[in-house]
């Protein structure tokens, strides 16, 4: 309940919880050394920021539990964790406590560098050093007022002090969290580069470089997948060997350019005539698979046929003006899970009297 749902939320919200956390210790800690006769502080002038905080620390876990963060960055834009403006409001509670906790005040500037670390890992380096820059102008003007105002408290020597000690503290702050972000966005970087890698080490596995259909290998698996199905559902399941007629005499006559030219355009001519289930796979040189789920052996032949009939009406010009490519065919059905190897057998057979009566038709198994 406290945390919310799992997720790059609860991330956020663990976060303004520890920020919560920070500011109530804190507030602690002003109380505390505010009660008594020897009290560091005068509770009344440190009573309006720690409350402040307090409240600031409460609004910012509610704005994240309530989800109002994630609706406020998709209208303006700005990221769902709202770093920036958080560490702004940091900033200038910090400031306020400066100016009411007079002998201890030196203890803020430290507090000061906290704040801003807090939040440099998640900013963007445009924002680091805006922020950075913010908060020691903020503090500048700060003590410029109060050594206005009670110079006799705020000496401003020693306030100069503080401010150069502050700014080199902020810079150097500033520089290790944009070289941690620089850091951050190399790993993202080599993160999405191994994942683009190891997608193309997928796609290389489970498809045939040539053609973009899916290889040998990738159809063995969709076969035990689909076999199982079908053994579960009692669905009818066929599958169609396809032999490019006359291929061999492509590539002697044209040249292998041509016959991979082939190869791809009859791959992209095929897949474009399947129907939404079909599965077409390169299954070895100009021999096809074609896996046919939901389909008995009868429609199974009637949908090849019409693959062979399209592919017939359309030349391959880009290869030869006015080439034509036929196939031949043998169609099979898988009579169970284990019939994988006998279903693509039987096939074969087909195929090879598809082509012993003259090539350009289908043979039913």
């Amino acid at each position: 309940m406290l945390l919310g749902p799992p997720g790059q939320q609860r991330w956020r919200i663990t976060q303004s919880l520890i920020g919560l956390g920070g500011y109530l210790a804190l507030v602690l800690l002003l109380w505390l050394v505010s009660r008594g006769e020897a009290a560091l502080l005068d509770r009344a002038r440190v009573l309006p920021p720690m409350l402040a905080m307090g409240l600031a620390g409460l609004l910012g876990y509610a704005l994240m539990r309530s989800g109002v963060n994630r609706r406020l960055a998709l209208r303006c834009g700005c990221e769902p964790s709202l770093t920036l403006p958080q560490t702004l409001v940091g900033v200038l509670l910090t400031t306020w406590l400066y100016t009411v906790t007079g002998q201890a005040r030196g203890a803020v500037l430290a507090l000061l560098a906290v704040v801003v670390m807090f939040s440099m890992f998640a900013l963007q380096r445009r924002q680091a050093l805006v922020l950075a820059g913010v908060a020691l102008v903020m503090l500048a003007a700060v003590m410029r007022a109060m050594t206005l105002a009670d110079p006799f408290r705020y000496r401003a020597e020693v306030e100069a002090v503080h401010l150069g000690v502050t700014a080199l503290v902020l810079i150097g702050v500033t520089l290790l969290s944009l070289r941690m972000a620089r850091l951050r966005q190399r790993l993202r970087d080599q993160r999405t580069a191994l994942a683009r890698a190891l997608e193309k080490l997928s796609e290389i596995a489970t498809r045939d470089e040539l053609t973009g259909l899916p290889n040998r290998r990738a159809m063995g698996e969709l076969l035990l997948t689909e076999t199982a199905r079908h053994a579960r559902l009692k669905a009818p399941l066929s599958l169609a060997l396809i032999d490019i007629d006359h291929f061999k005499q492509i590539n002697d006559r044209l040249g292998h350019a041509a016959g991979d030219a082939v190869l791809r355009g009859f791959a992209q001519r095929i897949e474009a005539e399947l129907r939404g289930a079909d599965v077409m796979a390169r299954w070895g040189g100009e021999e096809f698979l074609l896996l046919l789920p939901g389909t008995g052996a009868e429609p199974a032949l009637q949908a090849v046929e019409r693959l062979r009939e399209s592919l017939r009406q359309q030349p391959f010009d880009r290869v030869e003006p006015g080439l034509r490519i036929t196939f031949s065919a043998g169609v099979g059905s898988c009579l169970g899970q284990g019939d994988i190897d006998s279903a693509i057998e039987r096939a074969d057979r087909a195929l090879y009297r598809a082509k012993a009566a003259g090539r350009d038709r289908s043979e039913l198994a």
